[in-house]
């Protein structure tokens, strides 16, 4: 496994919807990579951090059109 084959099943890896082998092959990786084994870290422990964040309501409707104009021009959807 690449690093960059591990990034692309971090979400899975992390919410445990990996099947055995997958996930066995990425801890294999981890173990063996620095590198991924502190991305990993550090993405597991701001995940966790998130979801203890209380939830907020509806974003303004201005404050969401503006937000959305922003993020599809820095991905260059508009």
């Amino acid at each position: 496994m690449t690093c960059e084959e591990l990034m692309a099943a971090l979400l899975d890896y992390t919410g445990g919807e990996l099947v055995v082998e997958h996930r066995e092959t990425v801890e294999v990786h981890i173990s063996g990579c620095e590198r991924c084994e502190s991305y990993v870290a550090t993405y597991t422990h701001t995940t966790r951090l998130v979801r203890a964040l209380p939830k907020c309501g509806a974003l303004p409707p201005a404050l969401e059109a503006r937000l959305r104009k922003a993020l599809e021009a820095e991905l260059g959807e508009g």
